[in-house]
């Protein structure tokens, strides 16, 4: 399986299995190390999780649409929009994009696609987003430490983040 973009594909030290703890849903299921908590979030189908000593936030929801192959890209292309726009009202001029990528999803029916952003020299976010057939699954990572920093963490969680067809 290639990776997402040439920046997955260093290889990153992850920690092992058993310092890890699997959360999971029908949707997807990813594997974080034990000071990662989950916060209450308020939606049914999203799933927050923090981690002070990483001083990030991981964000995970799924909503439910039927998607023709078809507009998969275009559906992503304006979630990720809406997302940056956002960023850019919040901090006019200070959201630097500095990465994104687009492949077929893994399994072949849909679509993964990525955009990442240093916001106001202070965030690093990031955004996946996978549209299937009759889900989307938003994966939204925010750290507030370097791209360098963000970039290990991002692959480290990516690495065990596994999102499943149903």
């Amino acid at each position: 399986m290639m990776p997402i973009d040439p920046l997955f594909s260093p290889d990153m030290p992850v920690p092992p299995q058993s310092d890890l703890n699997t959360h999971a849903t029908g949707a997807w299921q990813v594997d974080l190390p034990r000071n990662w908590k989950v916060v209450p979030s308020g939606r049914d189908n999203t799933v927050t999780f923090h981690s002070a000593e990483d001083d990030a936030a991981l964000m995970m929801a799924v909503d439910f649409h039927d998607i023709p192959p078809d507009k998969a890209r275009s559906t992503a292309e304006r979630l990720i929009n809406a997302r940056l726009a956002t960023l850019e009202q919040q901090d006019p001029g200070q959201v630097d994009m500095f990465d994104s990528g687009v492949q077929p999803h893994r399994q072949g029916r849909g679509l993964e696609m990525h955009d990442a952003a240093h916001v106001a020299k202070r965030d690093v976010v990031m955004y996946f987003i996978y549209t299937l057939p009759q889900r989307v699954k938003n994966l939204t990572l925010v750290i507030k430490k370097g791209r360098n920093q963000a970039m290990a963490l991002l692959r480290a969680v990516h690495s065990h983040f596994r999102p499943g067809l149903a």
